[in-house]
């Protein structure tokens, strides 16, 4: 089978119109031919397109349904978060030691006081700090 055969036998397929005895040809073609398979490849993906396409728009029933239904959407409950301790990881600008150690001043993330990483003043920490 040459390659335009293959082709036409794979295009036929597509449409469903090939016989089993065309189908099994082009299919010991294409076991040894890259090219019809890619053909084949790209066959299928175009004719995938060609048949989905973008869903049409449709109204939202939900809210008019769940009114019949006396059905009311819960309301999100309020979370409270607790800002993180912060802790230096090893290597960081305050090194390994705790956050007590008494060689200077450190700020609540534990970088020293003379880091520069923009803890100390407010902003998020640049040096390598996690959440404890």
């Amino acid at each position: 089978m040459t390659c335009q055969q293959c082709r036409e036998v794979v295009s036929a397929t597509l449409d469903g119109e090939a016989g089993p005895a065309e189908r099994a040809a082009a299919d010991a073609h294409l076991a040894g031919c890259a090219a019809c398979r890619a053909y084949e490849g790209s066959a299928r993906w175009l004719g995938r397109l060609a048949r989905v396409g973008p869903a049409e728009p449709v109204p939202d029933l939900a809210d008019g349904l769940l009114r019949t239904l006396g059905i009311s959407e819960p309301q999100p409950a309020a979370v409270a978060v607790a800002a993180p301790e912060l802790t230096c990881l090893p290597g960081g600008c305050c090194g390994d030691g705790p956050a007590d150690a008494g060689d200077g001043a450190r700020s609540a993330c534990g970088c020293l006081a003379t880091c520069g990483c923009g803890c100390q003043d407010g902003a998020p920490c640049r040096c390598g700090t996690k959440a404890a």
